[in-house]
């Protein structure tokens, strides 16, 4: 999958966020806008319809506070290197 030089550089700023998420009590707040981007820019790209999903099943556990502090940090990286993999493909 060939992704214009624009998205890859909008996924390569919120991987970078992803990757390394500040330790902040708004931490849910500000992942989900990140999340939210993300699926915007993918939607371009018919490949990546379950990397999608997962990014949306992500952001609707964020939603219901499904997942502790720590463990959305934990999860962010994950959501992190799976953009690493999508962006080198």
């Amino acid at each position: 999958m060939k992704m214009s030089n624009d998205d890859i550089k909008k996924i390569t700023e919120i991987k970078q966020y992803l990757l390394d998420p500040p330790i902040s009590f708004k931490l849910h707040e500000y992942a989900l806008s990140y999340l939210q981007n993300v699926i915007s820019v993918l939607k371009a790209y018919p490949k990546t319809e379950n990397d999608i999903q997962d990014f949306e099943i992500l952001i609707d556990r964020i939603k219901d506070k499904q997942i502790e502090l720590s463990d959305l940090r934990n999860a962010l990286k994950q959501a992190g290197i799976k953009l690493s993999r999508l962006t080198n493909k």
